[in-house]
C-alpha cells in the first residue's frame, strides 16, 4: 500500500481509480525547495503541539501528487490561459489543513497552480479556524495571513483570482456584491462551487434571500467545471472556474448596477462564521 492509499484509509476517503488504473509518471528530480529548506532547519520543532515538520511533509507529498496526475495537466491547460494577467491571489475558507486531507490537496493546488502559471504575486490566505500553528506554518512557506475576517466582502482592484474551496455560497455571495461594479467585476477570476449548480439545485426563493448575487451573476459569467479525474473524489468535487469572458456583457445597458444593497443574512441561515462569532469566541 503506497503513502497516498494509507492517507485515505485513515481518513476515510473513496478512492477514485479507473478502470485500467494508473500509472504514475516518472519523477523529476527534485529540486531544493522551500520546504527542503524549512526541513533542514533545527527550528523546525514542534508549534503549538503540531510538528510543522510533520504537516509541510505532507504538503509536499500533496503537491508531489498533484503535479504528476492527469487532472492537474487538464485542470491547469483549461484553467491557465484565463490566469493570464492575474496579480493577486486570495484563497478563503480553506480549512484546517494539518488535520484535514482535503484541505491540504486543496492548500497544495494553489500553489502548484500559482507556480505552474508563473504568477509572482502575492497569495492572501484567511480562514476564521486557522489555528496558530497554521498561521506559522504558511507565514514559514512565504504565504500571507490575512487577520481580519471581511465574510468574503474584498474588493477586486486588480485582476484577481479568488480560490473559495466549497465555502458557504454566502461568502461567493459577499465577495460578488462587494464587485458588483463594472469597473470590478471584470478584475474576479473565481475558483469555487458551481454557480450554475448552485442555482439549479435550491429554490429561487431561497437564493433571492441568501445568493442573490450569485443568481444575478450566473448569466453573466463564463463557467467551465474542473473535471473531477483527481484520486480523492472529494477534494476538488463541484468546483468550476468562473470569469467574466465578454466585458460587453456588463454594459449598463444590459446590467441592472442597482438593488446593489449589502447583504444581510437571518441566523438560521447563515452558513459562514461571522465576525461577531470570531469575536465572542476571542472575548470568551
Amino acid at each position: 500500500m503506497n503513502g497516498v492509499e494509507s492517507v485515505a484509509n485513515e481518513l476515510e476517503f473513496k478512492l477514485v481509480v479507473s478502470k485500467k488504473g494508473k500509472q504514475r509518471p516518472k519523477s523529476k528530480p527534485k529540486q531544493q525547495t522551500a520546504f527542503h529548506q524549512l526541513l533542514d532547519t533545527p527550528d523546525s520543532t514542534v508549534r503549538s503541539d503540531i510538528c510543522q515538520k510533520s504537516v509541510i511533509t505532507q504538503l509536499q507529498s500533496a503537491e508531489s501528487d498533484l503535479l504528476q496526475s492527469q487532472f492537474f495537466r487538464e485542470c491547469f491547460e483549461n484553467i491557465g490561459p484565463v490566469l493570464v494577467g492575474v496579480q493577486n491571489i486570495v484563497c478563503l475558507g480553506l480549512g484546517s489543513f494539518h488535520e484535514c486531507t482535503i484541505a491540504r490537496y486543496q492548500l497544495a493546488f494553489i500553489r502548484c497552480l500559482r507556480n505552474e502559471a508563473k504568477l509572482n504575486v502575492e497569495t492572501q490566505f484567511f480562514d476564521p479556524v486557522f489555528n496558530r500553528a497554521e498561521i506559522d506554518i504558511l507565514q514559514t512557506l512565504g504565504e500571507t495571513v490575512l487577520q481580519e475576517n471581511l465574510e468574503g466582502k474584498y474588493s477586486a482592484e486588480r485582476k484577481t483570482l479568488f480560490f473559495l474551496p466549497h465555502c458557504p455560497k454566502q461568502i461567493v455571495n459577499n465577495l460578488l456584491w462587494k464587485n458588483w461594479h463594472p469597473e470590478r467585476l471584470t478584475n474576479v477570476v473565481l475558483l469555487c462551487n458551481s454557480f450554475s449548480n448552485v442555482v439549479n439545485n435550491n429554490p429561487e426563493r431561497l437564493l433571492r434571500n441568501t445568493a442573490r448575487f450569485i443568481l444575478r451573476a450566473v448569466d453573466l459569467f463564463c463557467e467551465e467545471p474542473v473535471r473531477n479525474s483527481f484520486r480523492f473524489g472529494d477534494v476538488f468535487n463541484d468546483t468550476s472556474l468562473h470569469y467574466l469572458c465578454d466585458t460587453e456583457a456588463i454594459s449598463p445597458i444590459v446590467v441592472d448596477w442597482n438593488g446593489a444593497e449589502e447583504p444581510t443574512y437571518e441566523a438560521d441561515d447563515l452558513e459562514l462564521i461571522s465576525k461577531q462569532v470570531v469575536e465572542r469566541l476571542n472575548i470568551s
